[in-house]
């Protein structure tokens, strides 16, 4: 039988008055990809940093592959299957990439070699460059490779590709989706959605402390209960927010964007108005579209009940 990688129950963490977490129930299995999104503020990092043991909890349960962790202690054996790379990463500025690959590879037994580690970073013509003189996004490259560096089960990616072009943000992604075919398992934050998109099995939203969603990105996107409808008419404002269904309209130039809650009978209504209609496209709700409103309604909640 599989070791579960995670699960976290009823976890609870408070900064004096400030509640930071409040009861947080994720799980996560073999060769799956979870990405936690919420806006600034959302505790998404104090939710890792706890599941690591960087920070202490006031109530809640965290397992690691099986194992009930106490505290902040996390034995040798267990830290070797994990792989980390934070948001805030930092070397020595002095240490060439080479070098920097050769110390992490120092740190774990049957981990990759340094020039293993220096080519899946893609930093084989830098590998004599300095940590400091390199751009942010090879900064990037090089830390998400030094936390594969011992072969983890289970690896943390907070925020991997800032400061990455288009270039390099896809070429991580390919390298995201190599661990999963691998039996890897992946917990990633990001603020890119195309990203979560891209990457995620499932999605867990955080909003001030507590999970307000968890699903597939296409079950977050069916919680919202519209379509998007776009096209070219020569329809009015006021007929167009007359069509059946029709929630919400806006234009960018003469393209035009509709909202519905019943998406063909806008279409059907709108084809009889208007006969000239062109560049018809129905589409569903963006991440973005879905994750802003899941964060906006918890929050109105949150102060309602406040």
């Amino acid at each position: 039988m599989k070791l579960q990688p995670l699960n976290v129950t009823g976890l609870t963490k408070r900064y004096g008055a400030n509640t930071v977490l409040a009861g947080v129930d994720i799980s996560l299995a073999g060769g799956e990809v979870l990405c936690i999104l919420g806006p600034n503020g959302a505790g998404k990092t104090t939710l890792i940093s706890a599941i690591l043991g960087l920070v202490a909890t006031d109530s809640g349960e965290i397992t690691l592959f099986d194992q009930l962790q106490s505290g902040c202690q996390r034995s040798t054996a267990l830290r070797q299957q994990l792989g980390v790379m934070m948001q805030i990463g930092s070397l020595s500025a002095n240490l060439t990439v080479f070098e920097q690959c050769d110390l992490f590879s120092s740190y774990y037994e049957g981990g990759y070699s340094a020039a293993e580690l220096v080519k899946l970073a893609g930093l084989e013509q830098y590998s004599r460059q300095r940590f400091g003189r390199l751009s942010g996004g090879q900064k990037q490259r090089l830390l998400f490779a030094l936390a594969l560096a011992g072969k983890p089960k289970l690896v943390f990616l907070d925020e991997p590709t800032l400061g990455m072009d288009v270039e390099a943000r896809r070429a991580l992604w390919q390298q995201v989706q190599q661990l999963k075919q691998q039996g890897i398992s992946v917990v990633l934050t990001t603020h890119y959605l195309e990203e979560a998109e891209q990457l995620a099995d499932r999605i867990t939203v955080l909003s001030q402390g507590v999970v307000v969603a968890n699903g597939s990105p296409a079950e977050l996107k069916a919680l919202m209960q519209y379509k998007v409808i776009s096209c070219y008419s020569a329809l009015s404002d006021n007929a167009l927010l007359a069509l059946p269904a029709v929630l919400q309209l806006s234009r960018d130039k003469d393209r035009i964007t509709l909202h519905s809650s019943h998406a063909e009978q806008s279409v059907k209504a709108l084809l009889l108005a208007d006969d000239s209609v062109s560049q018809l496209e129905v589409r569903p709700v963006a991440l973005e579209q879905a994750f802003l409103q899941l964060t906006h309604n918890s929050s109105t909640q949150q102060e309602q009940a406040a």
